[in-house]
This record gives C-alpha cells, structure tokens and sequence, in this order.
C-alpha cells in the first residue's frame, strides 16, 4: 500500500486573527510531521491553489502564516512546511482513472467550491489537513456525501467517510485507523512490501518473506502480530528490561537451549546480519509458533520465525 496523501481543506482555513491562524497552523504542521513521521502520508500535499494563494485570515495567506511560524520560533514546524512538495492545481498528477471518477462527481455535503479537497480525498483515500476553526472541522473524521453520474446517466448518492487532520492529537487516531484498515487488507502475498507500515514496532528477519507464503490462516497471524507489535511499542515507551507481553511469551526450556541440534532449529537470519537463535515464542492457532528475540539495549523485538511448531 502506497503512502497516503493529504489535502488542504481550504473551507476550514478562516481564522479570525492572523496570531489565531498561526497557532492552528503550528499544530497541523506537528500533526501532518507525525503523519509522515510514522509513513502514514507521503511528504506532499494537495491544494486548490498555490499556498500563498489561499487565504486563512483577513489578508493573510497561508505563506504569511508560515513566515509567522519562523518568526514566532517554531522552527521544526516551520522547516517541516517549507519542505513539502506542493501539488496545485489540485487536480495535478492525480491518476487518470481518479481523475475521471472526480469529473463525474460533486459533493453535495458541502458547496462545490468548498467540497472539492473533501471529495478527492474521499476518491483517492486522502487525509484532509485543515483548521478547527469551528465544530465542524474540530474534528478528525469527516463524511462527504456526493452524488456520482453513472454510464447509464443516472446519479448515485454516495458517502465515504474520510480522515481530517485539524489538530496534533488527530494524528494518532488517523495512523490508528491506518494500520488497522491496511492489517485488515493484508493478505500473505502483500505482508512482506507492507510489513513495516502494518507493524511498525517490530523487526522481521528475512527468512520470515518465505515463511509467511506457506502459511494458510493468515488472519491468525495479523491478529497475534498485532498483538506482539502492540506490546513492543509499550516496552518502547515504557522501557524495562523485556517487554511486558499480553500473552504468553516464553523462553525455551533449559534442556532445549543446551541441546545444539534443536538450538540450530531456532536459528534463523537477522535483519542486522548473520544468524541468531529465536528462543523466545509466542503461540497461535493450533500447533503454530511465532519465534523472536528482543534486544534490551535497542528495546527492539525481531521475529525470526512464523510457523509449524519447531522439532523438539
């Protein structure tokens, strides 16, 4: 799954001052960092018209606002903006079949000079970004109805609920829904390409893109992954010496770790080089082990091995 792309919803962007849009601007430029930051969005960023185009106070563009951020001393925010690659018209490099399908559509939630950013983001499976300047757009969830004109002349109503990006804390919610709508998708043969944006807290080992191709239930798999990656994102920000496991995650026995024939059974390839022994495993489905290892000092979890129960 490529990286999402984000749209300034421009009918949001009417502060009342320009220090009040200087301040929105700050935190949406924190929150889209965090967007990118986490390979939820890709470093770019649609709009109607070119930024110092658009306005979001009473003479005020948005490019005055960015130079108020520099000014103001939010520099991250500041050098975050001036880098991303801005697509104007909106409509610029968008693929043909999208384009085609927003020609023939109008959003009927909002006007149509407002609801456009909406409704592409609505086709594309965009992130709007804009201001919660009301309680409208104080929100990180939208939905935009829209009529479609079919091949046979007639128009469908449609609704799509979209991500809406307005203030910083949005930004966790939208990765939330991202991983859990990009796991729900994901299938054996998409796993190993989409592995880092689906679990982003743990490691895979190579051997694990040809493990996972043998395995028949892998929904069984996404849900214990998700569960493991969970746990050792908590162990990331609550540090400790080994992550505190929801479930059952044991070392193998003593006898086990003495014995070189069964210790070369759990020994598979590492992402940093070389081969190292995966000891520690978690169980799923009916027979079916995932192995790993966690380094203290990096707080990383590796999985080395998903797959029938290893040779006792």
């Amino acid at each position: 799954m490529t990286m999402r792309e984000m749209v300034f919803n421009h009918a949001s962007l009417k502060a009342g001052s320009v220090e009040a849009a200087t301040e929105f601007l700050k935190g949406v430029a924190s929150g889209m960092s965090q967007l990118v930051l986490e390979g939820v969005a890709g470093r770019t960023l649609r709009a109607d018209r070119q930024l110092y185009e658009i306005r979001c106070a009473t003479g005020v563009s948005l490019l005055d606002a960015m130079q108020r951020l520099r000014e103001s001393g939010a520099r991250e925010e500041f050098r975050f903006l001036v880098t991303l690659a801005v697509k104007a018209p909106l409509l610029d490099s968008v693929d043909p079949k999208a384009e085609h399908r927003f020609l023939t559509c109008e959003a009927t939630s909002f006007p149509p000079e407002d609801g456009s950013p909406l409704l592409l983001c609505a086709l594309i499976g965009g992130i709007a970004v804009g201001f919660p300047t009301s309680e409208e757009w104080d929100r990180d969830r939208l939905t935009v109805e829209f009529d479609e004109l079919l091949p046979s002349g007639d128009f469908s109503r449609e609704s799509e609920d979209i991500d809406h990006l307005a203030r910083p804390d949005h930004a966790a919610r939208i990765r939330d829904r991202h991983r859990k709508r990009l796991r729900a998708g994901l299938s054996a043969r998409e796993f190993w390409s989409n592995r880092e944006s689906a679990f982003p807290d743990l490691v895979f080992g190579p051997d694990v893109e040809d493990h996972i191709r043998k395995i028949e239930r892998f929904d069984i798999v996404v849900e214990k992954l998700t569960e493991l990656n969970d746990d050792a994102g908590e162990w990331r920000r609550a540090g400790g010496s080994m992550p505190r496991w929801t479930r059952k995650v044991v070392n193998e026995s003593e006898s086990l770790r003495t014995n070189r024939r069964l210790r070369d059974h759990r020994s598979f390839r590492s992402r940093s080089g070389g081969s190292k022994l995966f000891l520690w495993h978690a169980r799923f489905g009916k027979g079916w082990r995932i192995h790993l290892r966690f380094d203290a000092g990096k707080r990383d979890v590796e999985i080395g091995y998903i797959g029938p129960h290893l040779p006792l």
